[in-house]
């Protein structure tokens, strides 16, 4: 449970995002009705360790094989703007 102003402003800041005084006075409370749900769920007691899911859907993987590519100018003419076998792509952040 947060239990102080300064506790959710530590939150805050490790979340990145900064609020008003007003958004803390609104936030304080909601955060701790969800919090105080967690403690609820937390505390249910559980028959074992199997996970849960909500559908019975399962993974199905296959087995990673390497395979040639025959035409890898294909590809290479779907991208806009290049040079020569380099792509120019946006900047990664």
């Amino acid at each position: 449970m947060v239990d102080s102003r300064d506790e959710l402003l530590h939150v805050a800041k490790l979340a990145r995002i900064t609020l008003s005084d007003d958004e803390v006075q609104e936030l304080l409370p909601q955060l701790n009705k969800i919090l105080d749900f967690l403690e609820v769920v937390r505390s249910i007691p559980s028959v074992d360790d199997t996970a849960v899911f909500a559908t019975e859907n399962e993974n199905e993987y296959r087995e990673d094989t390497v395979r040639p590519f025959d035409d890898p100018d294909a590809i290479l003419s779907q991208f806009p703007e290049k040079k020569g076998r380099y792509l120019k792509v946006p900047p990664n952040l």
